[in-house]
């Protein structure tokens, strides 16, 4: 019956929109069209974007176009297409690169509803239509432009349509000037398509039921269609209370249609789940796969102190995942023990395979961490959920096993890319799209991670609704008791990479500008940071201890040659990354070699004592842990 009523309603809304069928779309520029570009390093000034000047001595290639990356970040099956340079220097690129194409624009544009824009760019653009300013992306409307001018478009990827009245029939040109973040920026790409909408030969409905998913189809939940599958991604984090509950998210196909975990206490060598408590959690179409559907349940109740097996799946259909443990925070903890790392970045399975075995080397050396907090970074590109299938396949013994708590990176920033992969405390109506902020407690420490993906005009890498939730936050954390404050952030105020001269971190709203004189203000103890991924510890700036633990995973940084070198007053330990003696990363020559180095840090929480070890991974040297950092937090 319900099927019926659906069918019907879809059938009638064809109906409604368009009689007997909908006009087509005419694509006017195609995505891999051909494009003159510039790629010199040469200021054109403004005459290049005019529709009469001369660019026949242009070079010529296919889009995408660009340099670092050999598929797209938002679409792997997409390859790059033409590389274009960027300069001898590659701690100095050209900040800005210059594109040209001609279109014929159709009669029938008069009759179209709209120009639909689809644009991919990294870093920002601005998009002419014969010498008119069309859009512009990553750089602030209104700002003057020149080729020295930076530009950071978060979501690197938009589809939206602008009137069709500003198209006239007959030839036209398409000019697009793309700006860096940075000198030492380690990609460009540019892809850019036009669709007139709703012109040409009506297309006849077909009277096909169709279902609506976060895609644009209807599906039926449970889907008798759907293959059974297997649970997959399982990851744990620490819930809402981390002595009494227990948070879990996983996947599916279709054929699920119920959200369970069986809970049973660990006593003997084998668990009895006949005998389990049964929590049901929620589920929905997965925003970045979309045949599979994501499960979010948090086991709530539990007895502090106490070791449990779980499994997570659907009872219905006796489908479950393998079996992993967990143990609750004591009533009363006097000590423990926690895991930080930071920028894993796998963008391929071995380098996943890579993670994997920093973050089991990790646990090996602190069995009894109660859990682990990412600075960000998990994987290369947020959306694409087969990098969130070999990290999380690979290093399922970890994430199954141990709550992993993460901070959102900007390679998460892509829509949906972390949340749906960590079921975390959320407060009330925080936006979840680009990252999660977020705070919990365990023993006598209050735990804050902040999401640097937001922006606003008053704050770099935040909003005020961020801001005002972190005072609050922290006053009543204050007002509870607690000992030590504790923050995670992924780009950090004070890092010794190429990030710490960055526009968002040293400008007038950034980071280490307004943020840190902030967790100075509001009495931090220490901030884990990501971004920069070379290791670094600063002195107590403000009262505030700055680390950032290098990376977990493959991609290393050189120390930053650029800042003041007063700057590094601040810091007790800032070395040049130890990969550097072993080469330069043939893939980009502004990076030392990848895979070869990897960290992580080891902290012990008692009472008023705070003590961390950074442990060092070298594949060159056998991959056995070593310590190359210690120090100790005493609180009066």
């Amino acid at each position: 019956m319900l099927r019926k009523k659906i069918v019907c309603m879809v059938i009638g809304m064809l109906l409604a929109l368009g009689g007997s069928g909908f006009a087509q779309d005419l694509v006017i520029l195609a995505r891999d069209a051909i494009w003159k570009y510039e790629d010199s390093g040469t200021d054109l000034g403004s005459e290049w974007r005019k529709g009469e000047y001369q660019d026949s001595h242009w070079k010529r290639g296919r889009a995408p176009l660009g340099f670092g990356d050999d598929v797209s970040e938002t679409d792997p099956t997409i390859p790059l297409a033409t590389s274009v340079g960027f300069g001898p220097d590659p701690q100095n690129k050209h900040m800005t690169t210059y594109f040209r194409t001609t279109i014929e624009i159709p009669e029938s544009i008069q009759k179209a509803q709209g120009v639909e824009v689809y644009i991919h760019v990294d870093d920002g653009a601005v998009v002419y239509l014969n010498g008119t300013e069309l859009f512009r992306r990553g750089i602030k409307e209104g700002e003057p432009v020149t080729f020295k001018t930076t530009a950071k478009f978060k979501p690197k990827e938009e589809t939206f349509v602008v009137p069709a009245s500003l198209f006239k029939p007959g030839k036209a040109v398409i000019a697009a000037e793309v700006h860096q973040d940075g000198g030492d920026s380690s990609d460009l790409w540019f892809e850019l398509g036009l669709v007139a909408k709703g012109i040409g030969t009506p297309a006849k409905v077909s009277e096909t039921t169709t279902t609506t998913t976060g895609t644009g189809l209807v599906r039926f939940i449970p889907d008798a269609a759907a293959p059974r599958g297997i649970v997959t991604r399982v990851v744990q984090t620490l819930g809402s209370d981390s002595a009494r509950t227990r948070a879990f998210t996983w996947y599916t196909s279709f054929a699920s249609g119920r959200s369970d975990v069986q809970i049973v206490e660990k006593k003997g060598n084998t668990p009895n789940f006949s005998q389990a408590k049964t929590f049901t959690g929620r589920l929905k179409p997965s925003y970045n796969s979309e045949n599979e559907l994501v499960h979010m349940a948090e086991a709530t109740g539990l007895q502090p102190g106490t070791t449990y097996w779980y499994r997570v799946g659907d009872a219905s259909l006796n489908l479950w995942s393998e079996v992993g443990t967990f143990t609750t925070a004591p009533e009363r903890v006097q000590k423990f023990s926690f895991i930080n790392l930071a920028d894993t970045q796998a963008k391929t399975e071995e380098e996943a395979i890579l993670v994997a075995s920093t973050m089991a080397e990790a646990v090996k050396t602190l069995p009894a961490a109660a859990f682990i907090i990412h600075n960000g970074d998990l994987i290369d590109t947020g959306r694409t959920e087969q990098q969130w299938g070999w990290l999380l396949g690979h290093g399922a013994a970890v994430f199954r096993n141990y709550p992993v708590m993460p901070a959102a990176g900007n390679h998460e920033e892509d829509p949906y890319a972390l949340y749906e992969h960590f079921n975390l405390p959320v407060p009330k109506g925080a936006e979840t799209k680009s990252g999660v902020y977020y705070s919990f407690d365990y023993g006598n420490a209050h735990f804050i991670v902040l999401n640097t993906n937001e922006d606003s005009a008053e704050w770099n890498n935040s909003t005020p609704a961020q801001i005002a939730w972190l005072r609050e936050d922290v006053a009543t954390a204050r007002k509870r008791g607690a000992t030590w404050i504790i923050l995670t952030l992924h780009k950090g105020p004070y890092t010794s990479g190429n990030h710490a001269t960055d526009e968002d971190i040293a400008g007038p709203n950034g980071v280490r500008t307004k943020m840190a004189p902030l967790f100075s203000e509001l009495g931090i103890d220490l901030v884990f940071q990501g971004h920069d991924h070379t290791y670094s510890r600063t002195k107590p700036i403000g009262g505030v201890v700055y680390v950032t633990p290098a990376t977990a995973g493959p991609k290393a940084y050189y120390k930053n040659t650029k800042i003041d070198p007063s700057y590094w007053e601040n810091f007790v330990v800032a070395p040049e990354h130890p990969a550097a003696k072993y080469g330069v990363d043939p893939g980009n020559a502004g990076r030392p070699v990848r895979g070869v180095v990897q960290h992580f840090m080891a902290i012990t929480v008692e009472g008023k004592t705070l003590k961390a070890t950074t442990w060092e991974i070298d594949r060159k040297k056998g991959g056995a842990p070593t310590i190359i950092d210690e120090f100790i937090m005493q609180k009066r």
